[in-house]
């Protein structure tokens, strides 16, 4: 029984990886150009890594260069001449050349650099772009792996898994970042790695494995800031979370969780906010230099009504596409299944009964932390820049994999199962044309 529980779990993860990896291979053969994402800063940071660029440091000739040779995916932004080395001028290029990337911390530019020159020497890939690129489909694997994982470990059964974890593979809004040169590529592994060792503290409270957790969302937040919505949402499913003792919880668990809720948060925040000190003591772009990113969201009262506008971003981190690659009708049903099925299913288990005690709660500590994170980082924002802009939804990319599992989790009957398995199918269908048939 055992031996059967495991490759239940084992061979889909493992079909789930490997689609992962060949959708992001297709996508980067046939998607040469740069994303309009700030794509140029992201190469530029991993050519520098593992040392981050400071706020005022420009864009470097390799960057340019890719960008030179490869054109932008956005108009007016075509291939040029792809011009020798030490001839490019960053203030032609878009930000005046500024890496504006430099807020972010040097980890998943470091790891995916490693990877990246074990890619290059043993694969086809010629520079190191392309093969960053196509570690992103390890971080994409990653992810899917560890949120199989988790959801099997929290009793999620495996077809429904399956079938929602299929449409995590289809969607563009998690290809094209892991296809591209991003942080956001590490996204729902990050998620992922804190649900796991979220399951794994429970399976046995103490404080050795609470030291673990507070580890790995250190590691989380450190890795790009906009995951503390994550880490936020593990502490309160720690402070809410439900006892299976009826007489009610034992004084020593409640404080071991208590303290354990505190550790996690606290030391994300503090890690956090220790990376943020260092960016800002280093050296800043002249006030009268400033480039067009940081001038053009500038607003002079506080954005009440953005508070109300990006209130529900966080909790769709599915809801778009970054770019549309191939198709777009194709790229529009991809995308929508997605985010729409993992909204529904959030809200359904954390409104209503019908989803385990553990699962409720977790999806009422995702959908609080996705409410908060928005309004705290629409604050933010503007206390600390005087802008606003309405967030986008892959700020909550690390809310991917807790979505997927309480998704997974009320999806029960077998019409269920084979309703979604169908959707699910057909998006796959309809990714996998799209990337096969892009030129």
């Amino acid at each position: 029984m055992l031996r059967r529980a495991r490759w239940a779990t084992a061979v889909p993860a493992a079909l789930l990886a490997g689609l992962a990896m060949v959708f992001v291979a297709l996508h980067v053969h046939g998607y040469t150009k740069l994303s309009p994402i700030d794509e140029l800063q992201h190469i530029d940071y991993l050519y520098r890594a593992p040392s981050p660029p400071a706020p005022a440091d420009r864009v470097g000739q390799e960057a340019m260069h890719e960008q030179d040779c490869r054109g932008v995916d956005a108009p007016g932004f075509g291939p040029g001449p792809c011009r020798p080395f030490g001839t490019l001028d960053p203030t032609t290029f878009q930000e005046k050349g500024y890496n504006t990337a430099a807020a972010n911390s040097p980890f998943y530019y470091t790891v995916t650099r490693g990877a990246a020159e074990v890619v290059e020497a043993v694969t086809p890939a010629d520079d190191l772009v392309t093969a960053g690129r196509l570690v992103g489909g390890l971080w994409f694997a990653l992810g899917l792996v560890l949120t199989f994982v988790a959801g099997r470990r929290r009793g999620v059964p495996a077809a429904p898994m399956t079938v929602v974890s299929l449409l995590l593979v289809a969607t563009p809004a998690l290809i094209f970042p892991s296809a591209t040169i991003t942080p956001d590529a590490s996204g729902l592994a990050a998620g992922a790695a804190l649900l796991l060792a979220l399951t794994w503290w429970e399976e046995r409270p103490g404080p050795a494995r609470g030291v673990l957790l507070t580890v790995v969302g250190l590691v989380v937040s450190f890795a790009k800031m906009t995951n503390l919505v994550g880490v936020a949402a593990v502490a309160l499913y720690l402070l809410l979370r439900p006892t299976d003792d009826r007489a009610g919880e034992p004084p020593r668990n409640l404080r071991v969780r208590l303290a354990t809720a505190a550790a996690v948060g606290l030391t994300a925040v503090l890690a956090a906010g220790a990376w943020m000190a260092f960016v800002s003591s280093r050296a800043q772009i002249p006030a009268d230099d400033l480039p067009d990113m940081a001038t053009r969201f500038v607003t002079p009262a506080f954005p009440w009504t953005g508070l109300v506008e990006s209130s529900l971003s966080l909790l769709q981190p599915l809801a778009s596409s970054w770019a549309v690659v191939g198709s777009p009708p194709l790229t529009g049903f991809s995308t929508s299944v997605a985010a729409l099925l993992l909204l529904a299913g959030t809200l359904a288990a954390a409104l209503f009964t019908g989803a385990p005690p553990r699962e409720l709660v977790l999806a009422r500590s995702v959908a609080a932390a996705a409410l908060a994170g928005a309004l705290v980082l629409v604050t933010v924002g503007y206390l600390s820049s005087g802008s606003y802009f309405p967030l986008p939804p892959r700020y909550g990319i690390v809310l991917v994999a807790p979505m997927a599992v309480v998704t997974a989790s009320v999806v029960r009957s077998r019409s269920g199962v084979a309703l979604v398995g169908g959707v699910a199918l057909l998006a796959v269908a309809a990714t996998a044309y799209r990337l096969a048939t892009f030129a």
